[in-house]
């Protein structure tokens, strides 16, 4: 039988994931020659054989790939014989590797994980043991192609052991770049507050999880940056932790050694069991159990919690003599700035906060926080999408030109897009804080050299005074799009469920905040929205703000502000309402609603469920973002009595456009407050809101010939309110989106921006 050759180009997660040693064996057991190269954005193969080895070999490449590898597509054309008389894997070489996509950071697979607990194994107790299928990747990738010298393992040369596993071809570790065994890897150590050592190595673990015990605190560095840990199972260190962190109220992750634990205080089934065990190892919000064994101060008062599994060597050998222990795991970070990364940092910002540290001398290249997941109407939502799922691209269903979002101002991200490929940061948080901004900066650097795309048009926010537009319009000048903030959130919806570049829906985008283009708050949007543009064809009744953004933080200020009109100073002094400043505050905010001075207007979804929680006595003053909803949606799950609530359309006074009013709603809650239990009026103020804006939306849609209706922003992940809405959608008829891919709050926004102005022919200054 004649021999022929093939070269194949082959694109996907193709790069950290034992590919080319995969092909490499599978050529051989084919019995083809030939070479197998890294070209960053692609895998190059020449094979030589006959026909039908040939055919079969190609065949087999998608069905039996490694674990963490993805086949995008495979382009294979004939070419001329050259006669090789081997199969061998080229180096890689340097060059622009545009569209390269690094896999994320996974847990230590079972394997790795047997090992670390076999005392026959040269990798008994060691911490940083991985192979091909698990481990760090992103986190530790300086620049590409994706080869030991280009990343944090650089450091690490390898041993006479390593080097002989790392270059057998037959071995599960072929090619792994981040390998390494107790003689040449890592080292870990525990130090104390002042960091002097105290033990290193496997005795350090086990140190650290006896004083865990004991009560301590303690910083551990893991993948992506420093978690800061207690027990969970008892009120004075989590407590204390609260104290130290300034975080009264908060709620903690915690971590648990298997499903079996976790099941013990949480609710586990369907989705939710499938996203905490698989090997992402996202934090999964879940339900609590009624006797959890865990500190009530873990939750601070909330229906679930958040919980995660052992994602490291590190983590699965804390668990070795204490199976049962149930640890707080929260990011080493004041909200809203970045997690702390470097040992010196560490010590010098965790001093006061942390008894004790847990270190290694690994590089951390890429800061990553942990991925927050939340199951919500039975779907995966994403809170937080960062480690084990960046960098990997989210598909496009059409082609866009070199693009970039800088994101909003909270909760912020970065997208970079070319042709169909979008690539979402990790979380970065708060840009208003200078530190903060600083690492948004530098994301949007690494990106762009990470996928070797150069952003043509830039993208980014309405609001002239976030850090992130300046950034933009300084960066892209004339080639800087201001996209709206909600309609940023609809054109990220509408891509992550894939609709052509010709489609057009009813959107509704229900958060806290947005800039509008009238200039005033906006945040219960319905839009019909294309790629390409977008029309506000209704929204909240605009309320007033007592006081501007102090009435986001102090929710008894918003009960005044929609209630004023409705019941006046004398009956509103009689609510039973908290203010820092007491009854001065509130003889001030009077002022300010008696003569317009310091109030703005906002259609926000979110202050209205702030002011629900504040006049059911719920949560008066918010200590942290999302706290008074958060707790109204706990409190609303303990309900058992149906309440109505008034469901009133109106029309705005200038533009004519349906609204739904907010004011009777709450008037209606005040009105029952002393007839029905603050639970039940709860879930009432969910289900009338919901069904309010779902009738609004329906009734829209259905008068301009829409299909679909989605749903975008931050209190789509309220349970209760989402299941409500795409209930009474789809009993309508109609389509319901949600997001699948990119969260569903302010880190899909810079997805949202980079398509739109990806999408442009020549950006104007608004959107």
């Amino acid at each position: 039988m004649q021999n022929e050759a093939r070269l194949l180009h082959i694109t996907g997660t193709v790069q950290g994931v034992g590919f080319r040693p995969f092909i490499s064996q599978l050529a051989k057991v084919h019995g083809l020659f030939g070479y197998v190269k890294n070209l960053g954005n692609y895998v190059e193969i020449l094979v030589e054989g006959n026909k039908e080895s040939l055919d079969n070999f190609i065949k087999e490449i998608p069905e039996k790939k490694p674990p963490l590898a993805k086949v995008k597509e495979i382009k294979t054309k004939n070419t001329p014989f050259f006669g090789y008389s081997k199969f061998i894997i080229v180096p890689s070489e340097s060059g622009v590797f545009e569209n390269s996509i690094i896999p994320p950071d996974t847990a230590i697979c079972e394997q790795c994980r047997s090992e670390i607990f076999d005392p026959s194994s040269r990798y008994f107790h060691y911490p940083f043991t991985v192979c091909t299928n698990c481990g760090p990747r992103y986190t530790t990738v300086r620049t590409l192609p994706y080869d030991r010298e280009n990343t944090t393992m650089a450091d690490f040369p390898l041993c006479p052991e390593c080097e002989t596993e790392y270059t057998d071809p037959l071995n599960r570790r072929y090619h792994a770049q981040p390998v390494c065994c107790p003689k040449c890897g890592p080292e870990i150590w525990l130090s104390d507050s002042e960091g002097n050592v105290l033990v290193k190595g496997y005795e350090a673990i086990i140190h650290a999880s006896d004083l865990l015990q004991q009560g301590s605190i303690l910083a551990i560095k893991g993948f992506g940056g420093f978690h800061i840990a207690c027990d969970a199972r008892k009120e004075m260190p989590v407590n204390e932790l609260r104290r130290r962190l300034r975080r009264p109220e908060q709620p903690f992750a915690v971590m648990a050694k298997n499903a079996e634990v976790a099941e013990t205080f949480a609710e586990l089934e369907g989705v939710g069991r499938e996203y905490l065990t698989s090997y992402r190892r996202p934090i999964t919000v879940l339900p609590s159990s009624r006797e959890s064994g865990l500190a009530e101060s873990v939750t601070s008062g909330l229906h679930n919690i958040g919980v995660m599994l052992p994602y490291t060597g590190t983590q699965n050998l804390l668990f070795d003599r204490v199976p049962d222990a149930v640890y707080v795991m929260t990011s080493a970070n004041l909200p809203g700035r970045p997690m702390v990364v470097e040992n010196k940092e560490a010590l010098e910002k965790l001093k006061g906060i942390v008894d004790y540290y847990l270190l290694h001398n690994r590089v951390i290249a890429n800061r990553n926080d942990d991925t927050v997941i939340r199951v919500v109407n039975g779907k995966a939502a994403f809170i937080r999408r960062s480690r084990g799922f960046v960098p990997e691209p989210v598909e496009l269903p059409f082609e866009v030109k070199a693009s970039i979002g800088v994101g909003a101002e909270m909760n912020s991200t970065v997208t970079v897009a070319k042709g169909k490929l979008a690539y979402v940061s990790q979380y970065i948080g708060n840009t208003s804080h200078v530190e903060t901004f600083r690492y948004h900066s530098e994301v949007v650097r690494h990106l762009i050299q990470l996928t070797g795309i150069e952003p043509l048009y830039w993208g980014c926010d309405l609001h002239p005074a976030f850090n992130t537009t300046r950034f933009a319009l300084k960066m892209g000048g004339e080639d800087t799009l201001q996209v709206q903030h909600h309609q940023a959130h609809m054109l990220a919806l509408m891509a992550d469920n894939s609709l052509p570049l010709d489609s057009r829906i009813l959107g509704i985008a229900l958060d806290g905040v947005g800039y509008g283009t009238d200039g005033t708050v906006w945040g219960g949007e319905l839009f019909e929205s294309s790629y390409f543009g977008y029309e506000r064809i209704g929204h909240l009744f605009p309320q007033p703000m007592p006081g501007g953004d102090l009435a986001s933080r102090i929710p008894s200020r918003m009960v005044l502000g929609i209630l004023f009109e409705k019941l006046g100073r004398a009956e509103l002094e009689k609510l039973p309402l908290s203010f820092p400043k007491g009854a001065m505050e509130f003889s001030t905010v009077m002022k300010q609603l008696e003569t317009g001075v310091n109030v703005i207007r906002s259609s926000s979804t979110g202050r209205v469920l702030d002011a629900a929680a504040a006049l059911l006595g719920i949560c008066e003053i918010r200590t942290y973002e999302g706290e008074p909803a958060m707790k109204l949606e706990s409190a609303a799950t303990k309900s058992t009595h149906s309440v109505d609530l008034p469901i009133i359309f109106t029309n705005d006074n200038d533009s004519g456009v349906p609204l739904l009013d907010t004011t009777e709603l709450l008037l209606g809650a005040y009105e029952l407050s002393g007839k029905y239990p603050p639970v039940d009026l709860a879930f009432a103020v969910e289900e009338s809101f919901a069904t309010g804006i779902s009738e609004l939306a329906i009734s829209l849609a259905a008068k301009r010939g829409l299909e679909k209706i989605g749903l975008s922003g931050g209190v789509a992940y309220n349970n209760h309110i989402t299941s409500c809405i795409a209930r009474t959608v789809t009993e309508a008829g109609f389509e319901f989106l949600v997001h699948r891919q990119v969260p569903c709050g302010d880190g899909c926004i810079s997805f949202g921006q980079a398509l739109a102005a990806g999408l442009s022919t020549k950006p104007e200054n608004k959107f």
